[in-house]
């Protein structure tokens, strides 16, 4: 699949869409109070990470929910969720190319 019929069927039109989309779904899934997406760094990490995030575990949960039910894309274990969550590049990647599952 090319990448313009992937952004369609996520309702983007850009790698950049998708990505600022992504930090909205986690600062909502994570309810973090006072956190803009635009000033979320896309290239650090948000679990665990430097970033205005402060995130655990525990929030991954959370935000793998809401990929299945915002994407339709599913993290199947701790390993994949820890791949794909390393920062907000390689979950767009995830997201991109994971096959659908049904929300």
């Amino acid at each position: 699949m090319d990448l313009e019929q992937a952004y369609k069927e996520l309702n983007v039109a850009s790698r950049d869409e998708l990505i600022f989309k992504l930090k909205e779904l986690v600062i909502k899934a994570c309810e973090i109070k006072d956190v803009d997406p635009k000033d979320v760094p896309t290239d650090v990490p948000f679990i665990g990470g430097p970033g205005p995030l402060k995130l655990d575990s525990l929030d991954a949960m959370e935000i793998a929910m809401a990929l299945r039910y915002q994407f339709g894309v599913e993290l199947k274990n701790a390993s994949s969720a820890a791949k794909a969550m390393q920062d907000f590049n390689t979950l767009a990647d995830f997201v991109i190319n994971a096959p659908k599952v049904k929300k």
